[in-house]
């Protein structure tokens, strides 16, 4: 495949032993095809060829955790998962012990190195709790090789020792807290959450949990405020800074999630899968001018479901919240008529004023009826955008569907929201596009968490870049 040999040009350059290597992947969850699910994989380190059964105990347990809380309870059937089973030479972790607090730490914590496929080690930045995967190129070959449609990476390190980090990519141990370590460094890398707690300044940006309103003006959760214990607290140890809750997962793991790191959650879920599947007919020709015909869309929906349908036919609706919908033929008069059905995720977990606009998703039947018969063309909003590697290395490859003939424009922004670069490519074809994106065509110029805004007839997808 083209987009996976670029990968392993890369890769070749600094990984050549670890890129050969293929081991076997685990289904936990299927929910759907890779290109239309969020994919996340698990992969361990420290676990040897004799502990994979503990690896996929302690892996199926964060699995099952992470879908019991909201919003990704909800929201489960839009998330495939898998665990790649990768045994190392030794069992467990390296422990420098260089960090200033680790004789804090209870129980101690020896130092001692292990051999370990990805190299995990503590102390990272000073700090012991830090995990941090050493081996970037083995984890990047591994991924690249065993499961390169992959839309986030988590790496589970056989230890029972407090740690974990987010970044591109999170970093858990199997702590007997390691759900909740999960779930929280999931905020960070899936979702682009911020601590809610003080992490020091060298951590302090503009997320959307956390701000600093007298630069910005405003605060970014400003239409929560007042409602489900949010409002401006300010950072005790800098009170430049802001947080929206007390008492959020994103400061104390045994917390729920605040409702605005939840809004955020479900804002990154949409823009990972699309609620709407798949529909019927296409384009057809119908000869009996009074036949009924059925409508239909295949809806991912959540559970419970906030997917809301309305039916539409010339502008004025005629059903609503149903799948399927059929429409004689004969009450359509000679000329040209529209069917067309919108579908929006209503949840009133998210108040983003994007919303319903990025993630409204749209089907329209264009009917010419005429005495002699009935030709119907569809068009949606079924684009099918994929993007991959990431992190980005050297080229970021883009793919989209066009079923119609569209206007496209692409832009990058960085984790502040500024745009730093805007690519357009100006009104395209029906078809099936790709291109490879150097990163300095990206503008991709620091290490950083960047967005891609991809933007089709003027309803946008958004997708996580990561430069390191």
């Amino acid at each position: 495949m083209k987009d996976f040999t670029l990968l392993l040009a890369f890769l070749l350059l600094g990984a050549t032993s670890a890129l050969a290597q293929t081991f076997p992947v685990d289904t936990l969850i299927k929910n759907g095809p890779l290109n239309g699910r969020i994919n996340l994989v698990f992969v361990g380190d420290g676990y040897q060829a004799s502990e994979m059964t503990r690896f996929r105990t302690d892996v199926d347990q964060m699995v099952a955790d992470l879908f019991a809380i909201e919003p990704f309870r909800q929201y489960q059937r839009y998330f495939n998962v898998f665990a790649i089973r990768v045994p190392s030479a030794q069992s467990g972790t390296t422990h420098p012990r260089t960090a200033s607090d680790c004789g804090s730490m209870a129980p101690s914590f020896p130092q001692g190195t292990a051999n370990t496929y990805f190299g995990t080690r503590f102390d990272n930045a000073g700090v012991h709790r830090a995990v941090v995967t050493g081996n970037q190129s083995a984890l990047a070959a591994v991924l690249a090789t065993n499961f390169p449609q992959y839309t986030q990476a988590a790496v589970i390190v056989n230890t029972t020792q407090y740690g974990g980090t987010g970044g591109a990519i999170a970093t858990i141990t199997a702590h007997p807290s390691a759900s909740n370590i999960c779930i929280h460094e999931m905020g960070h890398s899936f979702a682009n959450l911020a601590d809610e707690y003080w992490a020091g300044a060298a951590f302090a940006n503009e997320r959307a949990n956390r701000t600093q309103p007298g630069v910005t003006g405003s605060l970014r959760w400003q239409s929560w405020v007042g409602q489900n214990g949010v409002g401006n607290y300010p950072y005790v140890e800098d009170p430049s800074w802001s947080k929206p809750h007390q008492n959020c997962k994103m400061q104390f793991l045994s917390a729920p999630f605040c409702a605005v790191c939840t809004e955020t959650i479900i804002e990154r879920i949409h823009s990972g899968a699309r609620s709407l599947e798949a529909f019927t007919p296409t384009t057809q020709t119908i000869a009996n001018p009074s036949q009924a015909v059925p409508f239909t869309l295949t809806l991912l929906r959540p559970q419970p479901n906030t997917l809301k349908v309305a039916w539409k036919r010339d502008g004025v609706v005629f059903g609503g919240n149903t799948d399927q919908q059929t429409v004689p033929l004969a009450l359509l008069t000679p000329g040209n008529h529209t069917i067309r059905a919108e579908v929006m995720d209503t949840t009133t977990a998210s108040h983003s004023s994007v919303h319903r606009i990025v993630h409204r998703y749209v089907v329209q039947w264009d009917i010419e009826n005429t005495v002699t018969g009935t030709r119907m063309t569809a068009s949606t909003s079924e684009y099918k955008v994929e993007t991959f590697p990431n992190p980005v290395v050297d080229v970021l490859n883009l793919s989209y569907t066009l079923s119609k003939a569209s206007e496209v424009r692409l832009a990058v922004v960085d984790a502040a929201g500024r745009r730093i670069k805007t690519l357009s490519r100006g009104r395209q074809a029906a078809g099936v596009y790709k291109y490879e994106l150097g990163r300095e065509e990206l503008g991709l110029k620091q290490a950083g968490v960047y967005t891609l805004l991809l933007e089709i007839d003027g309803m946008v997808f958004d997708r996580k870049l990561v430069k390191e």
